[in-house]
């Protein structure tokens, strides 16, 4: 019954918030595109400089140990956590929206640039060495992202509703408690995108690094 309900709470959301989801799902699309297309203007000094870099990477992961457990886990965990933080505060100021929305952005740029750049630079081993470095994790990670910056964008529409036409007597309570479950319920999904990207990321990526070697 319970999840049921909160299957039919999720469903009206989205449907409620249609244009909301097409909004920031487009912006996070333009920004792979965007970071796609910035591969091509790279000079090649510095198309050089990051395929030695690449180079070295895939080398110490090839033949080093990897990092797991504590000391890996902390960090990621802390900086998706960190990034919801940023975006629950930046809906409640309503200021700070632009933020959330910067960070889609962000995040389709990098994800765009390092796809096309391996791509580009070493082909079809380039692409699977993006989809094992980036794919497992992003899996979850992204749509909780794009959750978090849905949830920012309709409490931030809301007290802006409130604030307009609380003069002409329309007044609707703002969802504060809504809002923050479903920004946990979405850091719920970041957290579990942080122990993929800890323990399972890590040695895909190891494993096909040896491999293209």
């Amino acid at each position: 019954m319970r999840l049921r309900y909160l299957k039919d709470n999720w469903t009206h959301h989205i449907r409620a918030n249609l244009s909301i989801y097409f909004f920031v799902v487009l912006l996070f699309l333009t920004g792979v595109v965007f970071g796609a297309l910035a591969v091509r203007t790279l000079a090649t000094d510095q198309k050089t400089e990051l395929i030695t870099y690449l180079q070295i990477f895939i080398a110490d992961i090839a033949s080093e140990e990897l990092l797991t457990g504590t000391d890996l886990l902390l960090p990621i965990l802390w900086a998706n956590i960190k990034t919801a933080i940023l975006i629950w505060l930046g809906g409640l100021t309503v200021i700070g929206l632009p933020l959330s929305l910067v960070l889609i952005f962000t995040k389709g740029f990098s994800s765009g640039f390092t796809v096309a750049f391996l791509v580009d630079e070493v082909k079809w081993r380039g692409f699977i060495l993006a989809a094992t470095a980036i794919l497992p994790h992003s899996f979850f990670s992204i749509p909780a992202l794009l959750f978090l910056s849905v949830g920012a964008v309709c409490f931030t529409f809301c007290v802006l509703r409130q604030r307009f036409f609380k003069h002409q007597g329309f007044l609707e309570a703002i969802p504060f408690w809504n809002y923050t479950l479903f920004i946990l319920y979405a850091s719920l999904t970041m957290v579990l995108a942080s122990l993929v990207e800890t323990y399972i990321t890590p040695v895909l990526v190891k494993t096909t690094a040896g491999w293209l070697l």
